[in-house]
């Protein structure tokens, strides 16, 4: 993984996760004050590795824990409906 697709990943990763605290605040009960987030795509192992070898690597703040986001992707499909007109002389008998 190319340092421009890791740095995708995590500003994607990033995005979601603040899209969900958003939506639901309560996640944020469950996280350690000072915590340092190590954001996790459940779908790709390679990224994980390299995201978990980074947050090792570097050092952690005072009195902070490193505490894992595993973030999956869930797909919602809506069906949505088009109308059409068709334009017809009227027919006379």
């Amino acid at each position: 993984m190319n340092k421009e697709s890791f740095s995708d990943k995590i500003f994607e990763l990033s995005e979601q996760f603040n899209r969900f605290v958003f939506e639901h605040p309560e996640v944020l009960d469950g996280i350690p004050d000072k915590a340092v987030l190590v954001l996790l795509d459940a779908d790709d192992p390679e990224f994980n590795q390299a995201n978990i070898d980074l947050a090792e690597a570097t050092p952690l703040p005072v009195g902070s824990q490193r505490v894992h986001i595993r973030l999956k992707k869930k797909v919602r499909t809506v069906r949505q409906v088009h109308w059409e007109a068709e334009v017809q002389a009227p027919q006379f008998a």
